[in-house]
């Protein structure tokens, strides 16, 4: 089975200050100045997101982000000519 996402993958990203469980995100490195693409595991009541990755690392290694530090959710692999979108040909 492909990953979603490889290393040098071109994603769509959609600028947003909201975002749901499962969603890819793009969002700013808690203590990096990075970003980062993850998936959401889940987000709290203090607008804190747990991000998750199958391979890679997560908020188990670095925490949880800060909501306020969402950049958009991902929305289509233009390499691998696919959705992101739930529910769109992506599980």
């Amino acid at each position: 089975m492909t990953p979603v996402l490889e290393p040098k993958d071109i994603v769509f990203i959609r600028p947003t200050t909201e975002c749901h469980k499962d969603d890819i995100v793009a969002i700013r490195h808690p203590h990096k100045k990075t970003i980062l693409i993850k998936y959401v595991k889940e987000i709290d009541e203090n607008n804190l997101v747990e991000l998750s990755s199958p391979t890679g690392t997560d908020s188990k290694e670095f925490g949880k982000a800060a909501l306020k530090h969402l950049i958009g959710v991902a929305t289509y692999n233009y390499s691998q000519k696919k959705s992101l979108i739930r529910g769109n040909n992506f599980s």
